[in-house]
């Protein structure tokens, strides 16, 4: 199994963007830590001064940027779904080059988000 944790600086804020907004079940959760699944995927959220009990604090906003993606059936209908509940895209469906129909949006964290279509 993969699994991803995103470290986040406000815990209830994104507990509540994957929650509620896009809709993913809870797995666990322990203090500032949840983790859901998405098919066989872990996504896991962990507020980052919890983090710093792990990694030393100065390694905290040290790396890179990140884009998770995910395929849905239909990235029009998906987008107009997310919008109903306050997401905002940074790029409407679209068509890339190569024919993949995408949009993105940002969590509360600004990670990035790519929506296409299976």
């Amino acid at each position: 199994m993969f699994a991803n944790c995103l470290l986040v600086k406000d815990f209830d804020k994104s507990l509540s963007f994957y929650r509620d907004t896009l809709g993913l079940e809870i797995n666990s959760t322990d203090g500032k830590f949840a983790n859901f699944m998405v098919d066989n995927l872990e996504l896991a959220i962990m507020e980052r001064s919890q983090a710093t009990e792990m990694l030393p604090s100065k390694h905290m906003n040290t790396g890179g940027s990140v884009l998770l993606c995910f395929q849905v059936e239909d990235v029009e209908k998906t987008t107009v779904d997310l919008k109903s509940k306050g997401v905002m895209f940074i790029v409407d469906p679209q068509v890339t080059s190569w024919g993949q129909t995408v949009a993105y949006f940002q969590d509360p964290d600004s990670n990035i988000w790519e929506i296409s279509k299976l």
